[in-house]
């Protein structure tokens, strides 16, 4: 498939999955996903009136985890490619967020205009991440801050085994059982795709980026990425 078909077919993926996205989060993750992002939501510089953008916000779980916890980021856009997350994060924010159909690779937003910049387990989902880490770059103000939150490919060994297959097989036949079981198969899938820590920060310093704290969850498969705009 070429990009903007792969972008589609995902985003209906999601429109599909969305009606029980969190309630399939927090059993998978034994609500541990609440925890992971408070800890993100922690990390956001301290600004007043700050602004952030959160990409692939889905049903705005980071965002409104920020209207309860950081009263000094007054502006709050959110952006992902699924309508039917975005309808069920705009019940949940009402008018304090700006919520947007939008491509992370094509950010539709003006250079330099957010103080952080946000992604929870989305980056993984991103056809072009190449090009969506630029884009983050770009809207990012001088000292901006991009958070990361994503499941990542873990070292060899036995918890290594152990979460596969609960990656692999149990999580595939619960999200099949009460949800879409062709989802809840290319999710696992795709974190053996994606960039292990040492290549993403790579790629971060590559696009421009200096590399701050990480921290790691669940043995390592799941990691909190800090990284810092150069100020000029």
């Amino acid at each position: 498939m070429r990009p903007a078909e792969q972008e589609t077919t995902i985003a209906d993926m999601f429109d599909r999955i969305a009606g029980r996205y969190d309630t399939l989060n927090a059993l998978l993750s034994l609500r541990q996903d609440a925890r992971w992002r408070n800890v993100l939501v922690s990390w956001l510089p301290k600004r007043q009136n700050g602004s952030v953008l959160d990409v692939a916000c889905g049903t705005g779980d980071i965002l409104t985890t920020i209207t309860r916890r950081r009263p000094d980021y007054r502006s709050l856009v959110g952006v992902d490619i699924s309508e039917n997350m975005l309808t069920l994060a705009r019940k949940k924010l009402g008018d304090s967020a700006k919520l947007q159909k939008m491509s992370a690779e094509e950010l539709s937003l003006p250079e330099e205009s957010f103080d952080a910049v946000s992604i929870g387990f989305g980056l993984r989902n991103v056809v072009n991440k190449e090009k969506a880490l630029s884009e983050f770059f770009r809207v990012l103000k001088p000292g901006g801050v991009l958070l990361i939150l994503e499941f990542f490919p873990m070292d060899s060994g036995i918890l290594n085994r152990l979460f596969q297959f609960y990656f692999q097989q149990i999580l595939p036949l619960i999200g099949g059982l009460l949800s879409d079981r062709m989802a809840y198969r290319y999710l696992p899938r795709s974190v053996g795709t994606f960039y292990t820590p040492l290549a993403l920060a790579g790629r971060l310093r590559t696009t421009g980026f200096q590399m701050g704290r990480q921290r790691s969850f669940l043995f390592g498969s799941c990691r909190l990425v800090e990284a810092r705009k150069y100020s000029i």
